[in-house]
């Protein structure tokens, strides 16, 4: 049997999760060897049973195969296995790699220049704000982003990627078919038309559930060089990608939170727990060397917001003090030794260019 029809035969058989079906793997020499077992051998395996047992000898299989690569050539959906070269070689280095991921657009090697961001799917204005600080500055500097296409936090990552002209990939806890949540389907369009993937390891009418986020979650910290956590309260998913980047090595870096928001109760400990606490883009490049390269090699200018690029000198030195925290004009003067007509007047020239906005009590940057 053809390697690629035999990973993607298990992929299809319900209830034959990414752990058991790597314990069967890990018996045979080639995996189509599988289907030629007798009942008793696969009743040995651990987590296999009689229903997957029969399911695995069920010779309507080849038939559910057949039918999965139909219904996906028509949905413009390719389906990678494990025995392709086009697999993505990050996923590799799980414990339990999808046998298959079946994917819309198409992964590039630059990709491997990634940082994943996660959060809430109903963050609070701070985090919407910082997410999308942190995301875009990333995406200047050409990393590209990966998320999962949930509200909130994803959806901002993945589309200040796309207003940055990066990258990005976007990774299902469903089939494509039943892509969720349903109002995201037009950013999965535009990240799939030459911008980035859409991935997922479930079949392609696979319903989302409380167990294929999870799953989703480990294939986002794989891609990675590290994950980025915005915000979480005590019960968030995106506690369960960091664990699982922190058990692959990568880096962990968490943007800290108020105190006293139990939205940031989760994040905040994972700082206290050892996780870096990074609060600009500066700090990001300083814990990942790839990034910290490919930024040196695109120029420092990359970094900002493109029509800082143009700036004066005044102007720019003022657009650095300024950051998302509320900074007054008496601070401005004796922070930059200026005089106090030069700041109010490089101040509104900043805010003509919608560099940075008015807010009660002084100036933030605006995004």
């Amino acid at each position: 049997m053809d390697p690629a029809h035999a990973y993607l035969r298990l992929a299809l058989l319900p209830g034959l999760g990414p752990i058991t079906a790597a314990k069967l793997l890990a018996q045979v020499e080639h995996p189509g060897d599988v289907f030629t077992w007798p009942m008793d051998r696969l009743l040995s395996i651990d987590g296999i049973g009689g229903e997957r047992a029969r399911r695995i000898c069920d010779p309507r299989g080849d038939e559910a195969v057949a039918n999965e690569r139909a219904v996906c050539h028509a949905a413009g959906v390719r389906i990678v296995t494990r025995a392709d070269a086009e697999y993505p070689t990050a996923l590799n280095v799980l414990g339990d790699p999808p046998l298959a991921i079946w994917i819309t657009g198409a992964l590039e090697p630059r990709d491997a220049l990634a940082v994943a961001i996660v959060g809430p799917r109903r963050p609070s204005s701070y985090g919407h704000r910082q997410g999308h600080r942190l995301a875009s500055g990333l995406a200047r500097i050409g990393a590209c982003i990966v998320s999962g296409l949930a509200r909130g936090v994803d959806t901002v990552a993945h589309e200040a990627a796309l207003a940055a002209g990066a990258r990005t990939i976007a990774v299902l806890g469903s089939g494509h078919g039943k892509l969720y949540p349903s109002e995201n389907a037009p950013l999965a369009a535009r990240i799939a038309d030459g911008n980035g993937a859409v991935i997922s390891e479930f079949p392609y009418a696979t319903d989302p559930s409380p167990g294929t986020f999870p799953r989703r979650n480990r294939i986002v910290a794989a891609l990675a060089l590290g994950t980025l956590v915005v915000e979480a309260s005590n019960r968030s998913g995106a506690l369960i990608t960091a664990r699982m980047s922190a058990e692959l090595g990568r880096m962990v870096l968490v943007v800290p939170g108020p105190v006293d928001n139990p939205e940031c109760q989760g994040s905040n400990q994972l700082i206290r727990d050892g996780a870096t606490l990074v609060a600009s883009i500066e700090h990001i490049l300083e814990e990942l060397d790839p990034l910290l390269t490919l930024a040196r090699g695109q120029g420092p200018a990359q970094v900002e917001h493109p029509r800082a690029a143009t700036l004066s000198g005044r102007e720019k030195q003022l657009y650095h003090l300024i950051d998302d925290a509320v900074r007054g004009v008496d601070d401005l003067v004796r922070t930059s030794g200026l005089p106090a007509s030069t700041v109010a007047a490089t101040l509104l020239s900043l805010e003509l260019k919608r560099l940075v906005k008015k807010a009660p009590g002084g100036f933030v940057r605006a995004v």
